[in-house]
């Protein structure tokens, strides 16, 4: 019986209600409703509706777990059923919907029921009537892991062709998924570039692109069943040239595809190996008439596999490239970024964590400059962590954003942006964009003054002023308006927003010139985003004037450092009000 506080009472709330709106409704006993559910745990109490289907002899059941009243019950049919009959009804009868006016409000109570109820009576009468057949499309891995579910998934690391193919596959070591690409190379460049090893030897992979939407019920069940689906669809040839390269040492995977809403659907099959099938009334493992690891013909192994009568596994497949990792989180501006090439000289605080932002966003191209090697005293705001103390910085962010997007172009450079240029000047004119974050007054200068050849590609400097209580981002195009129209003749810029004639001087550890700028990595996120904000605005054409953008602290930022506004600031802030975020056109 629930024993949380409070829980007892809402149930008793809510068996009275239930009884008061169907007079019919009975409590389950708990040991009956454990045994109708018996892969759902923490269920504490139930009820049976009679009647509530309208037009229909059966009842409905309605269950609550251990999280109520804060959680949705559960709503079911009474007894389980095919999983694949109806669109949103699980094997055990579970009915898979959530309110209309997401998030729900709570605690949850009678409404709840009776909406469900509803909704329920809805989504069982168009699936009688075949009214969202639809959504066994667009949800297709859901359904079709009911079928036979493997904990095994599939990786792609490319987007495979429109067409048939034969692909290579490894098992990935941690996870034991397969990884799939169309050769060798690219699954070795691949687990390289993202620190993942294989386990075991490469083996053939199918792809076959079939010409309309899988429905349930024609899932292949057996082997036969998926050799004959694959034969139909016209992938004969691939299969066999997929079988006669198997060395039959682990499952060979086949991934089903079809094309749904202007998307690709992937769905994961899997031929097993001899000693994945033990045979009704042999004593081991192994299919007669197929001998693992022989080169034996083609059809004779395929007729041995096809008198399997056991269910095979059918896996989840997932896109693992950056072309869909991008397009799933950044939408269409990934496609519009992906040609192009950012220069990101500074890998410190503000430029790691820029780096990786515009890795995920999809700019096709990086290269990060920085000679400095990362300390301990690094690691507090740092996105690379203390497995990386004692590498480059922009050799670790490299392998960092490669950890995450394997296939990613991007190069990090252990050197002095100046010894940089002066030896891939055509790399640097090259670019797109350039962007510093090196916090260097002089060196920004220095790059400020190369800005005045129409071959330089236009470039962005974003910097933190002390204490991280305000935050800098400029963008010029070459032969415009330029950082030197904001900065003094040291490279200093002429309003800062903090009065720093008057600011305390910054921190410094016990060595020769070691100053350091004491703010958190949370304190540096509106800077990374002001910074990486116009960086993207400057690539997709968003901007077409050389422009300064200004973040402003909260007051407290300025009172707990011990910082006052500069005046002219202040009255720019009463002019233009405290929106905290500012634009001007240079």
């Amino acid at each position: 019986m629930p024993d949380t506080l409070g829980q007892l009472e809402a149930v008793k709330q809510l068996h009275t209600e239930l009884v008061d709106w169907w007079p019919s409704a009975s409590a389950i006993n708990l040991e009956t409703l454990k045994k109708r559910f018996p892969s759902r745990r923490g269920l504490i109490a139930g009820w049976r509706l009679p009647g509530a289907l309208p037009n229909d002899p059966r009842d409905l059941l309605v269950a609550v777990d251990e999280n109520f009243p804060w959680s949705l019950p559960l709503v079911a049919v009474p007894d389980a059923i095919n999983g694949i009959s109806y669109p949103h009804v699980e094997s055990d009868g579970h009915l898979c919907m959530v309110p209309a006016g997401s998030p729900f409000t709570l605690p949850v109570g009678l409404a709840h029921v009776t909406q469900l109820v509803g909704d329920a009576v809805t989504l069982l009468e168009e699936g009688e009537a075949r009214k969202n057949e639809n959504d066994f499309y667009s949800e297709a891995q859901s359904y079709w892991s009911l079928v036979e579910r493997s904990p095994n998934e599939g990786w792609l690391a490319e987007r495979p062709p429109s067409g048939h193919c034969v692909w290579t596959s490894a098992v990935d070591k941690v996870s034991g998924h397969f990884v799939m690409a169309s050769s060798k190379d690219v699954l070795n460049s691949w687990a390289k570039s993202g620190q993942r090893r294989y386990a075991g030897t490469f083996e053939p992979a199918l792809v076959v692109q079939l010409d309309a939407p899988l429905h349930p019920e024609r899932y292949p069940l057996t082997m036969k069943d998926l050799v004959n689906l694959v034969e139909d669809a016209g992938a004969s040839a691939e299969l066999s040239m997929a079988v006669s390269r198997w060395r039959a040492r682990k499952s060979l995977p086949i991934v089903l595809s079809f094309e749904h809403e202007n998307a690709r659907v992937y769905l994961g099959a899997m031929l097993l190996t001899p000693k994945q099938v033990r045979m009704p009334g042999l004593r081991h493992s192994g299919i007669p008439g197929f001998r693992q690891g022989s080169k034996g013909k083609v059809r004779s192994r395929l007729q041995a596999l096809c008198l399997v009568p056991t269910r095979f596994p059918h896996f989840k497949v997932t896109e693992v490239h950056r072309e869909f990792l991008h397009n799933r989180t950044a939408g269409e501006a990934a496609a519009a970024l992906k040609s192009s090439h950012v220069v990101v000289l500074g890998c410190g605080a503000i430029g790691g964590q820029l780096s990786v932002h515009l890795a995920q966003a999809g700019v096709g191209k990086l290269t990060l400059i920085d000679a400095d090697v990362l300390s301990w005293q690094n690691v507090g705001r740092h996105v690379l962590g203390g497995h990386d103390v004692g590498y480059a910085k922009a050799v670790a962010l490299e392998s960092a954003i490669k950890r995450s997007f394997p296939d990613a172009e991007v190069v990090g450079v252990a050197s002095k942006w100046e010894d940089w240029a002066q030896k891939h000047r055509a790399q640097l004119e090259g670019a797109d964009l350039v962007i510093s974050v090196t916090g260097e007054p002089a060196s920004n200068h220095h790059l400020d003054s190369l800005l005045s050849t129409d071959e330089m590609p236009p470039v962005l400097f974003g910097w933190m002023e002390p204490f991280g209580a305000a935050a800098h981002a400029v963008f010029c195009y070459p032969a415009s308006g330029r950082l030197s129209d904001l900065t003094d003749e040291r490279g200093l810029l002429s309003e800062p927003v903090a009065d720093l004639d008057t600011a305390p001087g910054l921190p410094r550890e016990p060595s020769c010139g070691a100053f350091y700028q004491p703010y958190s990595s949370l304190s540096s996120l509106n800077s990374t985003s002001l910074i990486g904000e116009l960086a993207l605005d400057a690539l997709l054409g968003r901007v077409t004037n050389s422009v300064h953008r200004v973040w402003v602290g909260d007051v407290n930022d300025f009172s707990r450092n011990g910082l006052s506004l500069r005046a002219s600031w202040l009255s720019r802030i009463n002019e233009l009000g405290d929106s905290r975020r500012y634009q001007f056109v240079i």
